[in-house]
């Protein structure tokens, strides 16, 4: 049962992607602010258990995949039908964040990518029978590339901003540069880099020798909150620190700070043939104010506590 009955000075956020890295770190957040969160989850979703502790969190089982636009997607529902009647009556202060994305790691697939265009258009359409307020897009550095995977978040993008253009509901186009902490996946580079270190292993790597950007989660989190209380207007904005270099000295230094013997084989691995990006945080920073990063070291220093 879903339940919507909150004080007037809370602010209700609604997430697919709730069971990922960033969607539930966004979503253990802003429980702690107060919100309500409501998590969109595939009914036969494996991952459903990692919301198990997140105490507060509503779950709904909806698959968009398996849905008709014109469905009104919760046609079998009553009780989020008659949850969503009540958001509406009570014009509730509605965020809606679009985190959802399948295939991630099949980033070549075209047909794969474009599915999850279609699925977000039906996404877009529920955040508005919600009424939302603003749908906040998780976007890529990929889109400045030529992938399958950064095609579609592209696409998806500009169907939106002008669907939405004459509407009251604001786009906010997020692109998001590499987020890494605690809870990411074992497979991302910092993870795979830290297992191989305490363990004592020597790592294959590509080149590294290109421009890269990572933010620490927490940091993350909290630029999205503020961007959720200060409202901030319809716009692309790139999501990263302000610590641009080479991922090369990035490795190494995360080397340094854990202490490690083991060694690092820079050029085992091919290049990745995506362009890599340098962002610019001037329109987040004149948006939400000045951002305090965590510094790489104290990151890589904090997941060293794991």
């Amino acid at each position: 049962m879903y339940n919507v009955l909150v004080p007037n000075n809370k602010k209700i956020v609604v997430l697919t992607g709730a069971t990922s890295f960033l969607g539930r770190s966004i979503a253990k957040y802003l429980l702690s602010k107060g919100f309500v969160v409501f998590g969109i989850v595939r009914p036969d979703s494996n991952n459903i258990f990692k919301l198990s502790d997140l105490e507060g969190i509503q779950i709904v089982k909806l698959d968009f995949d398996k849905v008709k636009t014109n469905d009104f997607l919760c046609v079998n529902d009553f009780e989020l039908s008659k949850t969503i009647s009540e958001m509406k009556a009570k014009d509730y202060d509605i965020t809606f964040l679009h985190f959802g994305w399948g295939s991630t790691l099949d980033r070549s697939n075209f047909m794969k990518q474009m599915l999850n265009v279609d699925m977000s258009m039906k996404v877009l359409e529920f955040a508005k029978i919600l009424g939302a307020r603003r749908f906040i897009f998780a976007g890529s550095q990929a889109e400045m590339s030529e992938s399958a995977y950064g095609l579609a978040k592209k696409q998806f993008a500009t169907y939106a901003e002008n669907d939405l253009k004459n509407s009251k509901m604001s786009f906010i186009h997020l692109r998001i540069f590499s987020i890494y902490g605690e809870d990411d996946r074992d497979s991302s580079l910092i993870m795979t880099l830290l297992k191989s270190c305490k363990e004592n292993k020597d790592i294959s790597l590509s080149s590294c020798n290109y421009d890269w950007n990572f933010l620490y989660i927490d940091d993350f989190v909290k630029i999205i909150y503020k961007m959720i209380e200060k409202n901030v207007k319809s716009g692309t904005y790139d999501i990263a620190s302000g610590d641009t270099r080479i991922l090369k000295e990035y490795v190494e230094e995360a080397h340094r700070v854990l202490k490690a013997k083991n060694k690092l084989n820079f050029g085992a691995l091919l290049d990745s043939t995506e362009k890599f990006a340098i962002p610019n945080i001037n329109d987040i920073i004149k948006s939400i104010g000045k951002i305090k990063f965590t510094t790489f070291a104290d990151g890589i220093k904090n997941m060293m506590k794991m």
